[in-house]
């Protein structure tokens, strides 16, 4: 499993919240795990996922030393929620696409009912049936794009798979793509992979990225250090491309 999606999640434990006013207001998950990780929710929050055996004191250290970073973090998120609102599914919007954008272009189509979108270059083309006002029609191109994106995502995971096979030696014998919210992808022995729809808005060295990772997973089940070490014999980079998706992982939505 590839963490780093919307929410990630391991073993539920209970929470408890920041005692020391003087620091972010945060919340306590003990995990089985060696180190610390904090997550800056969409909302705001804070998670501080901490070994069982820490005491709060450890914990609120971790803020502290990366007090500056929390604050970044949500200032990104108020900005990523600015621009997520501002899509309205106009003519001229912006719609993410494999790391770039496209540029949203309504037509009436000649015809009753959704015309399948086409791109040219640079431009996403929606039709809609004629006669409808802006805010009838929005909520259709919105309809149409998230299919549109849909079904590319099943196009270019699948052509992106045959290429990371061949990097990492391993092949799944199913793809299917799903909207997950915990998660960017999964694989194990069975070799079935699912991946989360939301990465044909990444850049393509991102979903090569996820593909090693899963793969990987068919043989190694879990993150030790022979995991990481294949999967950087299957893509060098590969940290730079995970250190992205942990970066701008919550600003793939539509």
């Amino acid at each position: 499993m590839v963490p780093g999606g919307p929410r990630t999640h391991d073993s539920a434990d209970a929470m408890s919240p920041s005692r020391s006013p003087d620091l972010p207001a945060f919340e306590v998950r003990r995990r089985r795990r060696r180190t610390a990780g904090i997550m800056v929710r969409p909302d705001g929050g804070v998670e501080i996922h901490a070994p069982l055996r820490w005491s709060h004191q450890q914990i609120e250290q971790v803020v502290e030393e990366n007090r500056e970073w929390i604050v970044q973090k949500r200032r990104e998120n108020r900005e990523r929620w600015r621009r997520l609102r501002a899509r309205r599914f106009d003519e001229g919007d912006e719609i993410p696409y494999l790391g770039g954008v496209l540029r949203l272009r309504i037509e009436e189509a000649a015809v009753d009912g959704l015309v399948p979108p086409r791109r040219e270059g640079d431009d996403l083309f929606v039709g809609v049936p004629g006669g409808l006002n802006t805010p009838a029609r929005r909520p259709v191109v919105r309809y149409a794009v998230g299919r549109w994106l849909l079904d590319e995502a099943r196009t270019v995971f699948h052509r992106r798979h045959v290429r990371a096979a061949k990097r990492v030696g391993e092949t799944a014998e199913s793809v299917t793509i799903k909207d997950m919210r915990s998660r960017w992808g999964s694989c194990g022995p069975q070799r079935r992979m699912s991946l989360n729809w939301r990465l044909i808005l990444a850049p393509v060295e991102v979903i090569d990225y996820v593909l090693c990772h899963e793969l990987v997973h068919i043989r190694v089940p879990d993150h030790s250090e022979r995991f990481w070490r294949r999967v950087e014999r299957a893509m060098p980079d590969y940290r730079v491309h995970r250190d992205w998706l942990r970066d701008h992982g919550a600003e793939l939505e539509l």
